[in-house]
């Protein structure tokens, strides 16, 4: 009976739209007012001298209203014609829900990856209990090579059903491209506490070794990308803070700016090197 509604439907608009020419091409020109518009209004604001939070915020506010002007305009221009497919559709929706919401789920949630692009091939991410390098997106399921807790590869690799992206919280490692910001945490033994400031020296100075090669470069990208994005991102320059929220076990973090894939990398490099300089150097058994 579904496939039947369905044909129906589809043979009613074959009939109905070559009658109605010239509200597809308003169509067609609304839409393209609508984008042009957006863009204009995105230079407008790249050209601007206001902060990166007001630019965002004008270009949500700008692009939410021009959209949402064009829609009401096509829902105008169609709603006669759309009145006499309201239960057809309703119909067609209906069984295709009955016959598999998870299918239909798993459609949408491709949709949205598709349109927002919350994430995208190559980008690290954490969903649920799952994280990994995204390495296939299909119409139905996201691929993921793992990581574990230390940001090495496993081996395996996981996927979901997409349906999970509308319900299911979702963390992106890798918003902002080539380079990412990397915070290494380092607990500091009890019996160290007395001596922080060295420890903060010797974990910038390791910081600032270890991201020797590209550290101009990466500063320059997070400059760049809060432009583009109209996003306040920090520097990139590297930065040592506490957390002390339990006060029973202080944890250095230590903030980098790396390349996307080399996190792991220069987290086990600036984890030894302050370390050693937290660790009293003994001398080898044998020695004076």
């Amino acid at each position: 009976m579904s496939i039947s509604t369905f044909d129906l439907t589809l043979e009613r608009l074959a009939l109905l739209i070559p009658g109605h020419w010239d509200k597809v091409i308003l169509t067609a020109i609304l839409i393209s007012l609508a984008l042009l518009f957006s863009q204009i209004w995105v230079r407008y604001l790249a050209r601007g001298q206001i902060s990166a939070e007001k630019r965002r915020l004008h270009l949500v506010w700008a692009r939410n209203i021009i959209w949402f002007a064009a829609l009401f305009a096509i829902i105008s221009l169609w709603a006669s014609t759309i009145t006499g497919f309201a239960l057809s559709l309703a119909a067609v929706a209906g069984a295709l829900l009955i016959v598999s919401k998870e299918l239909v789920m798993c459609v949408h949630g491709y949709l949205y990856v598709t349109l927002v692009q919350p994430f995208k091939v190559g980008d690290v991410i954490e969903f649920g209990a799952l994280k990994g390098r995204v390495i296939d997106i299909d119409m139905f399921a996201t691929t993921l090579t793992e990581f574990d807790a230390a940001g090495q590869a496993t081996g395996n690799v996981a996927e979901f059903p997409n349906g999970l992206l509308l319900t299911t919280p979702l963390r992106n490692m890798s918003p902002t491209g080539t380079f990412s910001l990397h915070h290494v945490r380092i607990p500091v033994p009890e019996a160290f506490v007395h001596d922080l400031d060295r420890i903060e020296i010797a974990s910038m100075a390791a910081a600032e070794r270890v991201t020797g090669p590209w550290r101009d470069e990466a500063i320059a990208h997070f400059r760049k990308v809060s432009e583009q994005q109209f996003i306040h991102f920090p520097s990139g320059k590297n930065k040592v803070s506490w957390d002390f929220s339990n006060p029973e076990h202080l944890v250095l973090v230590v903030r980098v700016a790396c390349p996307s894939d080399e996190r792991s990398g220069v987290e086990q490099a600036v984890f030894r090197e302050t370390w050693k300089a937290m660790v009293p150097q003994t001398s080898p058994p044998g020695g004076d």
